[in-house]
C-alpha cells in the first residue's frame, strides 16, 4: 500500500485531498507530454517529407512538387513555432541548457533563416540541401518533452537565454551560408567540365550564390559573436570566470576565429568565389563539430 492510499498516515503526511490534486496534476502532465510527442513526430514527419519532395523536384522539374514540399515545411514551421511560444508562455518546459531543446530551436531557425532567403533571392535549389540539414537537427533532438520539470532559477538566468538564442540565429545564418559554398562548388565543377550535368541548370549563379553566401556571413557571424559575448557573461555569472579554457570552449572560439578570418579575408583582401565557398564549408564542419562539443 502506497502513502496515497494510506489512511493512517503520520502527522507529517500530505491530506486525502492534496494527494488527489497531486494525482490529477500528474495524469495531466502525462497527458501533455504525450500530446507534444506526436505534435513533435507530425513536425518530423513534415520535415522529412518536405525534404524528399525537395529532392524530388531537383529531378522532375514539376511545380507542384515545390509548392507542396513548401506547405509541408510551412505547416510543420508554423506548429514548432505554436509550441515555442507556448512553451515560452507556460513557462513549465525547459527552453534553456537542454541539448534537445536546443536543437529544436535550431531547426526553427534553420528553417527561419531559409525561408527569409527564399523570399529575398528566389533560389529554389537551396531547399534541398538547407530543409534536410533542419530535418537531422529536429531528428537528433529526439522527442522533445518527457516529464515537464522546471530549471533553476541559476540556469534560467537571462544572459543564458539570450546567448542561447543568439548562437542558435548564428549557427541557422551559418548553415545558410555553408549550403551556398557546397552549391557554390557544385556548380563551379559543372562550368569547369566539358559536358555538364543536371545540376547546371538546376542550380543558380556563381555570382548569386557567392553574394548569398557574403549576406549570410555578414549575418551569422555578429550572431555568433553577440552569443559567445552573452556566453561569457553568464559564465561569469554562474562559474565566476568569462571563459573556460576547455575542450568545451575551445572549438567555439576556434570557429569564430575561422569565420572572422574570413571576414576580414573577404572586406581587405577580395577573397571571393571557390576560396570563400572553400572557407565556408571548412569553417561550417568546425562549427557543427563545436556546436556538438558545446551541448553534449
Amino acid at each position: 500500500m502506497g502513502w496515497l492510499s494510506s489512511s493512517r498516515a503520520g502527522p507529517g503526511a500530505a491530506p486525502p485531498w492534496e494527494a488527489a490534486r497531486a494525482q490529477r496534476s500528474l495524469a495531466y502532465l502525462w497527458h501533455v507530454s504525450g500530446m507534444y510527442n506526436v505534435l513533435f513526430h507530425v513536425i518530423l514527419f513534415a520535415y522529412l517529407l518536405a525534404s524528399l519532395l525537395f529532392w524530388l523536384y531537383m529531378g522532375l522539374r514539376q511545380r507542384w512538387i515545390f509548392h507542396l514540399a513548401h506547405a509541408l515545411l510551412g505547416g510543420g514551421f508554423g506548429l514548432q513555432t505554436f509550441i515555442l511560444s507556448y512553451n515560452l508562455y507556460i513557462r513549465t518546459l525547459p527552453l534553456w541548457g537542454e541539448v534537445a531543446t536546443s536543437l529544436g530551436l535550431l531547426s526553427w531557425a534553420i528553417i527561419a533563416v531559409y525561408l527569409a532567403a527564399v523570399w529575398r533571392y528566389r533560389i529554389e535549389a537551396l531547399g534541398a540541401f538547407i530543409v534536410p540539414l533542419a530535418f537531422l537537427a529536429a531528428a537528433s533532438a529526439g522527442v522533445p518533452v518527457t516529464t515537464p520539470v522546471r530549471l533553476p532559477l541559476a540556469v534560467q538566468h537571462v544572459w543564458l537565454g539570450l546567448h542561447i538564442v543568439l548562437a542558435l540565429l548564428g549557427y541557422a545564418a551559418l548553415t545558410l551560408m555553408f549550403c551556398a559554398g557546397v552549391m557554390y562548388l557544385i556548380q563551379e565543377r559543372q562550368l569547369k567540365s566539358k559536358r555538364p550535368g543536371a545540376w547546371y541548370h538546376y542550380l543558380p549563379s556563381l555570382t548569386l550564390l557567392d553574394e548569398l553566401n557574403a549576406k549570410a556571413l555578414l549575418l551569422g557571424f555578429p550572431f555568433l559573436t553577440q552569443g559567445i559575448v552573452t556566453g561569457s557573461v553568464w559564465a561569469k555569472y554562474t562559474y565566476g570566470s568569462y571563459l573556460q579554457w576547455n575542450l568545451t570552449s575551445l572549438p567555439l572560439l576556434l570557429a569564430w576565429f575561422m569565420y572572422a578570418l574570413l571576414l576580414g579575408g573577404r572586406r581587405t583582401l577580395g577573397w571571393q568565389g571557390i576560396k570563400a565557398a572553400r572557407a565556408t564549408v571548412g569553417g561550417f564542419i568546425v562549427v557543427l563539430a563545436s556546436y556538438f562539443v558545446h551541448t553534449l
